[in-house]
This record gives C-alpha cells, structure tokens and sequence, in this order.
C-alpha cells in the first residue's frame, strides 16, 4: 500500500486531503508543522510521496522542501507536491525552484488530487516494470540507470528529484525527438497536469545545472525555439 506524509496545519484542509487518499486505498500521515515533518522524512519509514503546504507556522512549506532536497535523508529525493494559493505565483515558483516537484492551488478539487497522486503513484508502478534492455541509457560522459533511477555525470553520482529524473529519462529515451512544455508535463503527470506547463522549464533548468558540463551552453538538452526541448544525438 501507497504511504502519503500529509504536512498542512489547517484541520479542515487536512481532513479532504486525508479523506480523498484514504478512498483511493492509500495510508496517510498527517503532521502540522514542517519540523515534525523533517524528522519524520529523515528516518527510514518509507513515503512515497509529500504534500506539503507552503503556509506553515514557523517553518514554512518552502523551506522544509529546501532542507529537505539538501539533506542525507533517505526520501531527499521523494515526490513533493505543494499546497498553494492560487493567486501566489512567487511560491509557486520557488517551490519548483527548491526541489518541488509540482503543486496544487487551493481551493482544490478531491478529483483534482486524486488524479494528481494516482498518476505519480502509477509512474513509480511504470518505473519498476522496465525492461533489462531498457534500464541504462549511456551517452559521453553520462549514464541513466531507468531501474535504479541513478544518474552519473563525468563519473560522478548525480542526485534529481522524482520529477526532474522523469523529465531526462523522458528526453534522454529519444535523441532528436523535439517535446513542448505540454508534453512533457502530460508525461509527468499522465495526462492528468492541470498546472502551468511552463513548470518544464524549471525542471529543464534543474537537470541542466547538475548534468551539463556547463549549464549556459547545454550539451545534452538542447532548446528548441519556439517548441520546445530536446536531447542531443550524440
């Protein structure tokens, strides 16, 4: 069974969330706070994935997703999806920008949310019926373990998020293939994305800065004017 840590200080938000999960046959956890949050997420309890609120008392959503992906934890790189206004485009933004994977605007729909975990959930189901012929992708200078979900760039373990790993997997599968913004956001969410589609190039963003030789010059990832991206033929 799916395990869902629900991080939200608002009793009545908490309790859709929890309610919508727990009909879709997956285990929550709630917590108020982003510090109970943290030690939770550092101890080897398995989550599958984190919604978390931005509006925390004390520590904010922003912050913990910030700690989160630059500790040794086990789940530093878990799915996190967060929980924002829906008129807060500058939480959105950064969120993305630390670590977070995607978000929902309140007030939200439990259609909304189930269909958003569902398909991250079946992506994880996808992920661990890849094939022995598909599980690594290599190129100069960078190996992609599908199976493993491991990326080494110049000989050097690279870490990704859930999402930001999705998105060079989905690139790096097919050299040449040009994919738009809404591409690749179906494909992270199957075809259930209801955001943003210009959250791509976040992730886009982040998986240059840790793979790319040089990140202003891209090697791998290529932009595609007016379309959108691409992975090089190399």
């Amino acid at each position: 069974m799916a395990r869902v840590l629900i991080v939200e200080d608002d009793p009545a938000v908490r309790d859709v969330v929890e309610h919508t999960l727990s009909r879709e046959g997956i285990e929550t956890e709630t917590v108020p706070d982003g510090e109970t949050a943290l030690e939770l997420l550092s101890d080897s309890k398995p989550f599958d994935l984190v919604i978390l609120d931005v509006m925390l008392p004390g520590m904010d959503g922003i912050s913990v997703c910030r700690e989160l992906r630059e500790s040794h934890s086990p789940h530093r790189t878990v799915p996190v999806v967060m929980l924002t206004a829906r008129d807060d485009e500058t939480s959105i933004v950064v969120g993305l920008e630390v670590g977070a994977d995607d978000y929902i605007t309140k007030p939200f729909s439990p259609r909304q949310l189930a269909s958003r975990v569902r398909a991250q959930l079946r992506r994880q189901r996808m992920n661990a019926q890849t094939s022995p012929e598909q599980r690594k992708l290599e190129f100069p200078g960078l190996e992609i373990d599908l199976l493993r979900r491991r990326v080494t760039a110049r000989g050097e373990p690279v870490e990704l998020t859930a999402r930001e790993f999705e998105v060079l997997a989905l690139l790096a599968s097919n050299p040449g293939r040009v994919y738009s913004r809404e591409q690749i956001m179906d494909h992270l969410w199957g075809g259930e994305f209801f955001g943003e589609p210009r959250s791509a190039d976040v992730h886009i963003q982040h998986v240059r800065q840790k793979i790319e030789p040089d990140p202003k010059n891209p090697r791998y990832i290529q932009t595609v004017r007016g379309m959108g991206y691409r992975f090089a033929e190399l």
